[in-house]
């Protein structure tokens, strides 16, 4: 059911709830109002006729007068007075309920009994005069102001459905135009724009919607641009790597062969130079080992061979052995703590192509003669919040150098995503 049923099913729900306890107010009430109103009515009425035969003594014709005085109260409402030996009597003593009242809201309220007054004028008797109360009167009265009360609270409420129905139909505007840009966000379009329109609450959902957008944007941007850098240093390592294979690898290994080529010849001619023979084996021996001290370290590169057997600190220590023979003119420096936390083997693979990846840009770019490496766990102020937040260890690996360091106008960047 959406938002706009709901609410007015609530108003309406409300609204017949408050109608109805209204009405039963009233109808509970109208007992005690009918009954009230009839003994007022009664008192009123006697007190009439008594002050009117009074004035009927000393009269020359007081029958007549006592006649035209019952024709005029034949109209009266909530009382009914009539001469009691009247041969036809318009309405009898025990007067049936009429009207468009209901007869159970007539006889929720007690009718008083009648009142008999003896009309006795000059000494003549002229019988006697009932006072009767009509009940139905005053309970037809009250069903009328319960009947427009009930009526008029139906027109509130309609009015009051169709009103809110419209005023959330405007509020809801803005809601729509929030799931419409959701659903542009899920297509993969993160340029949407919402208006920042509507109530507070809506206008900061709105706005919030848009940073989201923007930051989808720019996220989006920069993971583009980090695949593409992905992409492009891989190709780097592979242009290295056959640079490496050809320059390095290539020479020492034509060397062995032509040193066994010079070998195998010089057996098929039966030389018998024992020194010489020896000098190309030497020769050989010493190309392999430096083919494979090159095959170590390109291995290396590509994948570190016991980091889960040794460690990381022995494997860095291994790295970095191999980098001093090569790089004998600069000072490497190793410190590790000991107190250090368990890491996993994606996290001991990240911090040791970082260091390895720093070391590169070092002898590549520097210039330096000293480098300092630090890796230990990371102090409660420099964790992020979220991973402090879940309990996680944190590792600082720094990588230091005296060298020349970053040229003027080099743009900050992600480098290489570990």
């Amino acid at each position: 059911m959406s938002v706009r049923f709901r609410l007015n099913a609530l108003i309406v729900a409300l609204s017949s709830l408050g109608v109805a306890l209204l009405v039963a107010a009233m109808v509970i009430g109208a007992g005690p109002r009918i009954h009230a109103e009839n003994d007022s009515i009664m008192r009123l009425a006697k007190e009439f006729v008594e002050t009117t035969v009074a004035s009927l003594q000393g009269t020359s014709d007081p029958g007549a007068r006592l006649q035209v005085l019952l024709e005029g109260l034949k109209e009266l409402r909530h009382v009914h007075i009539y001469r009691i030996d009247d041969p036809a009597p318009r309405v009898p003593p025990e007067e049936p309920l009429t009207g468009n009242a209901p007869s159970w809201l007539a006889r929720l309220g007690a009718a008083p009994p009648s009142t008999e007054i003896p009309v006795v004028v000059n000494g003549q008797d002229f019988g006697a005069l009932v006072i009767a109360p009509r009940v139905s009167d005053e309970a037809e009265e009250i069903w009328n102001s319960i009947v427009s009360f009930t009526l008029g609270a139906i027109a509130l409420a309609v009015a009051a459905v169709l009103f809110t129905s419209l005023l959330i139909a405007h509020l809801l505007k803005p809601i729509k135009r929030v799931g419409d840009a959701l659903i542009v966000l899920e297509s993969g379009r993160y340029d949407v724009v919402v208006p920042e329109k509507g109530p507070p609450e809506i206008s900061d959902i709105c706005r919030k919607l848009n940073r989201l957008a923007t930051t989808l944007e720019t996220t989006i941007s920069e993971n583009r641009r980090l695949a593409q850098r992905i992409i492009h240093v891989q190709d780097e390592e592979r242009k290295d790597l056959a640079r490496e294979l050809h320059d390095e690898l290539g020479p020492y290994l034509f060397a062995v062969r032509a040193a066994i080529s010079a070998h195998k010849g010089e057996l098929q001619r039966g030389g018998a130079d024992r020194e010489k023979l020896l000098q190309t084996c030497d020769t050989v021996v010493d190309r392999m080992e430096t083919i494979q001290r090159m095959n170590r370290g390109v291995l290396q590169k590509l994948r570190p061979l016991g980091l889960e057997e040794y460690g990381l600190k022995a494997k860095l220590k291994s790295l970095l052995a191999l980098l001093r023979e090569s790089h004998s003119q600069v000072e490497i420096n190793l410190a590790v703590d000991e107190d250090m936390p368990q890491c996993d083997e994606t996290s001991r693979l990240t911090i040791y192509r970082f260091v390895q990846e720093g070391l590169t840009n070092v002898f590549r770019h520097s210039d330096a003669t000293a480098v300092d490496i630090s890796i230990g766990q990371a102090l409660d102020e420099e964790a992020p919040p979220a991973i402090r937040a879940q309990g996680g260890n944190v590792i600082h690996v720094v990588v230091a150098d005296n060298g020349r360091g970053f040229p003027d106008g080099v743009k900050p960047s992600y480098g290489i995503a570990g």
